[in-house]
């Protein structure tokens, strides 16, 4: 199986429990039966198990940032004195009833139109049909007893999927019997459900276990007083030394047919047949690539959505290793025009931390408070209007910087000062801007 990394739900469930045993941990292999969605691994209405709720961090005031920008600049006093005794009186327009009812209908219509194309109705999971095999399709899991290696409970987990469920909220019917390298236990009434069963099978007083191989009875530390220690030495000394001992035949687990587990490290790499794969779960889609398989490095992407179907897209998250530019994570929200980059700290990327960009708007860069070349720590390009900066760290104490530009622009007045400014493309000269003001 670790060769095809492929199998049922039995190939998993061994292997799981074999890695396990060799690393130290109680684990046995569970058999019995399951629901449809597990036994055919399908997690379209499971809950997504990587996080989904991440701020954006977008209104998030910096501690080292004044987000208000009034309180970086005081206002200048206005030298115009108003005029309180002249008066004009403004004519009301003219206007049409019929015009202004045509126009709201207009526009109400137009509102329809759009609410109904990012809308859905019908906002809910198909309707399964009943499972025919009913409750009868066995599985096959793993059973993590509490005790070695510092696990504190006993919990469920799922080899196909690699879900961890506890004893109450597991989604199995019910328990056949379970193994491990050294014994087989078989439960006697498989119609319980799980909660009614007691999976301290090893030390069973109420017969709800039977196990098939014998094993010298140990005693565990703890488990017999210093009497009853007593008294079997009492006894064992009246019977004395001439008295036949009763020895009784040890069956043991036959030893595996398997050879000696290999995990390929190329294939470990890969993580999966092809290197990619993709798993649906409720309102959410999750691709996986195998590191340094794919041209921009991406490892993970995540599509979350905001209807059952999967068809409005709400954001998608892809995740990154191995970039030049050092990026990590970048958030694309398509309905809002917006796109977030996370980077880690490289000269590379010129020390960002982040970046916020919304298409021909607006874009903002969170610099690196380490970042000792010239003390940037924020910059906000408004495009075409306005971009400003703050500093921090600073030998002559700049804190602030500003450049405002002006969008109506007479090519005719040469006044202003022009620069070029290669996100600026509103007026016919493409590349120019005018600025009005620098702070």
């Amino acid at each position: 199986m670790l060769e095809w990394q492929a199998g049922d739900s039995f190939d998993f469930a061994i292997t799981l429990c074999s890695l396990l045993i060799g690393c130290g941990y109680d684990a046995y292999v569970v058999y019995g039966t399951a629901p449809r969605e597990i036994t055919t691994k399908d997690e379209a209405l499971m809950e997504c198990p990587f996080p989904i709720e991440m701020p954006d961090n977008d209104d998030q005031e910096d501690p080292e940032i004044d987000k208000d920008e009034e309180h970086m600049t005081s206002k200048k006093p206005s030298t115009v004195v108003p005029i309180e005794d002249f008066q004009v009186k403004k004519k009301i327009p003219h206007h049409s009833e019929y015009d202004d009812e045509m126009k709201r209908a207009k526009d109400e219509s137009e509102a329809l139109a759009a609410y109904k194309a990012v809308t859905i109705d019908d906002d809910q999971p198909d309707l399964e049909r009943e499972d025919e095999i009913g409750n009868d399709r066995l599985h096959c899991w793993v059973l993590l007893q509490k005790g070695n290696r510092e696990i504190q409970e006993t919990f469920f987990i799922e080899p196909t999927t690699g879900r961890k469920y506890s004893i109450q909220e597991a989604p199995y019917y019910s328990v056949e019997a379970l193994f491990n390298n050294k014994n087989f236990w078989i439960n006697l009434d498989p119609s319980r459900s799980l909660e009614e069963i007691n999976f301290d099978f090893q030390d069973d007083q109420a017969g709800e276990w039977e196990y098939v191989m014998i094993q010298p009875q140990e005693r565990k530390k703890g488990e017999h007083g210093d009497e009853d220690l007593d008294n079997q030495e009492e006894d064992e000394s009246e019977e004395g030394a001439d008295a036949p001992k009763k020895e009784e035949d040890v069956l043991d687990m036959p030893p595996p047919w398997s050879p000696k587990l290999f995990v390929n490290k190329e294939k470990f790499l890969d993580l999966c047949p092809n290197g990619e794969k993709t798993v649906f779960y409720k309102k959410c889609k999750v691709d996986f690539y195998a590191e340094c398989s794919q041209v921009d490095g991406i490892v993970k992407r995540i599509t979350i959505y905001e209807d059952y179907k999967r068809m409005i897209i709400q954001e998608i998250r892809s995740y990154y290793k191995n970039r030049k530019d050092n990026m990590i994570l970048r958030r694309r929200f398509p309905y809002q025009f917006k796109l977030v980059e996370h980077y880690e700290s490289s000269p590379a990327s010129h020390y960002w931390k982040k970046v916020i960009q919304i298409d021909g708007r607006l874009r903002k860069i969170y610099f690196y408070h380490h970042r000792n070349k010239d003390g940037l720590i924020y910059r906000e390009e408004q495009i075409g209007r306005k971009t400003f900066e703050r500093y921090k760290g600073r030998e002559d104490k700049l804190i602030y910087r500003s450049v405002t530009f002006n969008p109506n622009w007479d090519h005719k007045n040469d006044e202003d000062l022009t620069i070029f400014d290669n996100h600026h493309l509103q007026n016919r000269h493409k590349g120019e801007s005018i600025m009005s003001k620098m702070t």
